[in-house]
């Protein structure tokens, strides 16, 4: 017959290990709880030309400041580029020694399409005297794969130059 005070023991025993084995499954093993951890900060950007494009405008440069929360706004200024021309820029993944420079499109969902509503993506027409501004604001939230910020030319631009790459000035994001 067995011993009842070594039988309640062992049960406790187990109890208190399948209770510590829930307690480790839940927190640091979660994805979900550690990308959360990872979302929003603060960052800022040294725009310099991308050596493909040095050349054409070789005095091309600006800066970004991006904060991130429940959304994220981000305030880009470049000078030194093409009077009154429109370009777009967006956050990437990469940095911008990469090939190319920014590497892809910094994507809020990363299975998800490299399109609007998972991008975050700016737009600035420059002055007369190559100068441009903006502010923009998105719903989406940086994380910590956010890179750098990457300023294209549009395809015009970019045929009439008889360049190949778009990407006209790059900077990597820094806390």
């Amino acid at each position: 017959m067995p011993n009842r005070r070594v039988t309640a023991k062992a049960a406790a025993i187990s109890a208190a290990a399948l209770l510590a084995a829930a307690a480790a499954a839940c927190g640091d093993d979660d994805p979900d709880a550690e990308d959360a951890a990872d979302l929003g900060g603060s960052w800022t950007a040294n725009l310099t030309t991308t050596a493909e494009w040095a050349a054409v405008y070789p005095n091309g440069h600006g800066t970004v400041n991006a904060t991130s929360d429940d959304g994220t706004n981000v305030q880009l200024t470049a000078v030194g580029l093409g009077d009154s021309v429109e370009y777009t820029a967006h956050v990437h993944d990469g940095e911008c020694d990469d090939n190319p420079p920014g590497g892809g499109h910094w994507l809020s969902d990363p299975n998800g399409e490299d399109a609007a509503g998972n991008i975050v993506e700016l737009t600035f027409t420059t002055s007369a005297t190559g100068v441009g501004e903006t502010t923009e604001s998105s719903t989406l939230a940086l994380d910590d794969r956010a890179e750098s910020v990457v300023v294209h030319a549009p395809d015009a631009v970019v045929q009439a130059q008889g360049l190949t790459g778009d990407r006209v000035l790059c900077g990597d994001l820094e806390d």
